[in-house]
């Protein structure tokens, strides 16, 4: 292993017995890495060492790529040593129940409810929300200031318009109706109509169309600061933060993805560490890669067309390319909740890329630009 690999950008992978893949990993320098492997005194190093037979590697042309082929090697093999990505759970959504009167819930797994047996409608997901912790607390207090129920799943509905002469008086299931921040609609508190509003007032919000909610709680404050209720102002000015934080924090991470749609160049300037220059043209650790990404998906990669007076890529190579680009760009964008799970994770995966590697951005150039280039022939 010391005489044969070399210190450039790679997947490798731990082989077993029968060749099966114990485990998969990746370095911006293989060779470093696997050293550190041999010289670990850790439990799982001891383990996985005691078992293996066999090491293989494949470099590649960057960090990127190499974070990228680690992510779905993963996803594909699922080695015993390796813990499958589970990287979207750092990220929480928000359902808007299929039901007859409708609640806010968070999830970790958007689309996992799903509309079910006698759904009314279809449910609706929101996000993604960066702080899950959070997220529970905060949708308790939206649904207080529209007025949307919090209770159980299974609580019997009965809407106003729904009463008749013959039912019997029906005593609502929790405090928060007496208080006045739940319609009631599990006691003929409110008409289906009227809940329904209500509905797509806290929808308004959460899709950054309508600021409703944070004037309630401003009037409120202004009032209960007005009569010297100087606590209670404060507790509506906490609510407000609280609010707009939430609303704030989904606008900008769906904005960050969105943003994410572009051709990325990866290679040449990949695998330096340490101070370390990188390869010449031609080495493992300097290969030119390009990636066509929309909304934080990696839809294509494929070598660049490099310079036409050059590099002898043909008129026709370059039509080629930009046709398979076209392709790849006319196949429909599901929303983000809609996704596999796959398809989530490695998206998630791209957005952290990006985000702590702001200056790569640098290395983008805009679909539209892009196209024009290769079909121009520079």
């Amino acid at each position: 292993m010391r005489a044969e690999a070399e210190n450039h950008p790679g997947v490798y992978r731990f082989l077993g017995p029968r060749g099966e893949v114990l485990y998969v990993g990746k370095s911006v320098q293989v060779r470093t890495r696997l050293l550190s492997w041999l010289r670990g005194d850790d439990r799982k190093s001891a383990e996985l060492l005691r078992v293996t037979r066999d090491v293989a590697w494949d470099y590649v042309g960057s960090e990127f790529e190499a974070l990228l082929r680690e992510f779905r090697l993963i996803r594909e093999l699922r080695p015993r040593f390796n813990v499958v990505h589970r990287r979207d759970r750092r990220f929480a959504w928000i359902r808007l129940t299929p039901e007859a009167a409708p609640r806010l819930v968070a999830t970790l797994r958007p689309g996992a409810g799903g509309s079910g047996r006698g759904a009314r409608r279809t449910e609706r997901i929101f996000g993604p929300f960066p702080a899950r912790r959070s997220l529970p607390r905060d949708l308790a207090e939206l649904a207080t200031v529209v007025g949307l129920r919090d209770c159980a799943g299974t609580t019997p509905m009965v809407f106003a318009d729904q009463m008749s002469f013959w039912t019997p008086e029906l005593a609502p299931g929790c405090a928060r109706a007496e208080l006045g921040s739940c319609p009631a609609p599990c006691a003929a508190g409110c008409s289906e109509s009227a809940y329904e509003e209500r509905v797509r007032e806290a929808v308004a919000f959460l899709e950054g169309r309508s600021d409703a909610p944070l004037a309630i709680l401003e009037i409120r404050m202004r009032e209960a600061a007005g009569r010297e209720a100087f606590e209670i102002a404060a507790r509506y000015r906490d609510r407000m933060e609280r609010l707009a934080r939430l609303r704030d924090r989904m606008t900008e991470t769906r904005s960050r993805i969105e943003r994410l749609t572009f051709v990325y160049e990866t290679g040449e300037e990949d695998g330096k560490e340490d101070g370390e220059a990188a390869d010449g043209p031609g080495g493992p650790g300097s290969t030119r890669r390009h990636h066509l990404i929309r909304r934080g998906q990696v839809l294509l990669s494929f070598d660049p067309a490099g310079e036409p007076a050059t590099s002898g890529f043909t008129s026709a190579a370059r039509a080629r390319l930009a046709a398979r680009i076209r392709d790849a760009l006319r196949a429909p964008t599901p929303p983000l909740a809609e996704l596999d799970d796959a398809a989530r994770e490695e998206l998630f995966l791209v957005t952290r890329w990006f985000r702590s590697h702001p200056l790569e951005e640098t290395r983008t150039t805009t679909i539209p630009r892009y196209l024009a280039a290769l079909e121009a022939g520079g």
